[in-house]
């Protein structure tokens, strides 16, 4: 093999390698326990913000510096919506801080954080949220309206 075959093939693998390589995104909370496509890091360059899980305060006082800026200047910030931690607590909570908590989780869309569930999470209807409420049962996963407004204790 000669020395410009040679340079072929490697200029032609890191051609490879760069198609391949996922993009970085900023991680926000704990990684989500499936691959979303992303590189994870701490620090800029990144094409997306990843927040993996995000408690109840921090809930309330989104969006913090990083969020923002990336709405500001265009980026997408995605939310993994199995790391909404408040929802475990859905029959344990009082309903004035859960609707709160729902109105966030509205205001989030609202300012265009896109929300990723996992494949093949199935939506929940009332009679569905009124079962799991009633056995003590935590309440995840993307809600009918009618169900959202249970939960809220609207309805």
């Amino acid at each position: 093999m000669n020395r410009e075959e040679l340079i072929q093939q490697v200029v032609a693998q890191v051609q490879r390698q760069q198609s391949e390589r996922k993009p970085n995104a900023l991680l926000i909370g704990h990684a989500p326990d499936v691959n979303l496509g992303w590189n994870y890091v701490s620090e800029p360059p990144y094409e997306a913000v990843v927040i993996g899980s995000l408690s109840a305060g921090e809930l309330l006082r989104f969006p913090d510096d990083s969020c923002a800026d990336a709405l500001l200047s265009g980026l997408p910030v995605l939310l993994w919506e199995e790391g909404l931690e408040y929802r475990r607590y859905a029959h344990t909570t009082n309903r004035v801080l859960w609707s709160r908590l729902l109105s966030a989780e509205r205001q989030l869309k609202q300012l265009g954080v896109r929300f990723l569930g996992a494949p093949g999470t199935r939506l929940l209807t009332a009679e569905e949220v009124r079962r799991r409420m009633r056995d003590g049962l935590p309440v995840q996963g993307r809600l009918t309206p009618l169900a959202k407004d249970i939960l809220e204790g609207k309805a």
